[in-house]
Formats: C-alpha cells, sequence, structure tokens
C-alpha cells in the first residue's frame, strides 16, 4: 500500500511533508530563474545629471575622464565624459505673481556619466541601482560632491533588445 492509515507514503514518510518539500523546491527555481534572467547582460548607457544653481567657480571642479561613485554606497557609477553649463533660472513669487530671475554669479551644470549598466528588464541597473529620469542622485568624483536629477538616458536600443 502506497499510503498507510497514519497518511505516510511508504510507511516512511508523512504526505504533507512531502508536498511542503516539493513546493519549497519549486518556490526556489522559480525565484533563481526569475533573478538569474537577464541580469547578467551589460550595455553602456550615458547619463545625464543636472546640478542646479550652484556658484560659477563649482563647477570648475568637473573634470572630464574622473571616475564617479555612489555617494551613499560608494559603488562605481561611471565616469564623466561631458559637461555643460547655463545661467540658472529661479522662480520666486512677488506680489501674487510668480517671476523667472537669474541670480548672478549662478548655473545650472549637466554633467554627462558614461557606464555599464545591467539590463535587468525593464531596469538599467547602474551600480545595482535602477537608473531613471527624474531619480534623485548624490554622486561623487575625485574632486566634487554632486547632487541632482537625472534629466536623460541615451544608450543603443539595438544593444538592449539583445540582452533581454
Amino acid at each position: 500500500m502506497l499510503i498507510d492509515e497514519k497518511g505516510r507514503l511508504f510507511g516512511k514518510l508523512n504526505v504533507l511533508d512531502v508536498l511542503f518539500a516539493m513546493i519549497l523546491l519549486a518556490a526556489i527555481f522559480l525565484g533563481y530563474t526569475m533573478l538569474s534572467r537577464g541580469g547578467s547582460e551589460t550595455i553602456p548607457v550615458t547619463y545625464t545629471v543636472e546640478i542646479q544653481n550652484r556658484k560659477d567657480d563649482y563647477f570648475e571642479h568637473v573634470h572630464i575622464g574622473e571616475s564617479v561613485i555612489d555617494g551613499v554606497t560608494k559603488s562605481p557609477v561611471g565616469s564623466i565624459v561631458g559637461f555643460s553649463k547655463q545661467p540658472a533660472r529661479k522662480l520666486e513669487q512677488a506680489d501674487g505673481k510668480m517671476h523667472i530671475y537669474m541670480p548672478q554669479d549662478h548655473s545650472d551644470g549637466y554633467v554627462k556619466i558614461q557606464a555599464d549598466a545591467i539590463v535587468a528588464y525593464p531596469d538599467l541597473l547602474v551600480g545595482n541601482e535602477p537608473m531613471k529620469i527624474g531619480k534623485e542622485v548624490a554622486l561623487r568624483s575625485e574632486s566634487l560632491a554632486m547632487h541632482g536629477y537625472v534629466t536623460g538616458i541615451e544608450y543603443d536600443s539595438e544593444l538592449l533588445k539583445g540582452a533581454k
């Protein structure tokens, strides 16, 4: 007899224990395949970080070629490949109206950073963190601490399709 009166398989194993072990193994296998799927392919990306309303001399410390790390986790997040700036603009309310003004000697800077991103569809991970437009970032290079927002991400969409 396969199952005896006490619910044991072949008189030795409890049927519920066998069922639990099978469900546990299936969950482990499914979790492993979902986490490992697509997480090892990398593609080069260039993302832009906007740093708002800083004194002009602040941006003298942005140097092309410097390595960049995440200011919190200290993991590498690429290297600086480009930089531009434009006069800063601020909104101010006066007389019940909003006014745009340009503070003297202040600029908004745009730092372009190139990195290898891990493709973990639907995300691109840089430094094990999802890279999204609008994301607030705190970064450090060899000569500068930066705080800003990601305003653009560039990558070859054909490489992304091949890495999925």
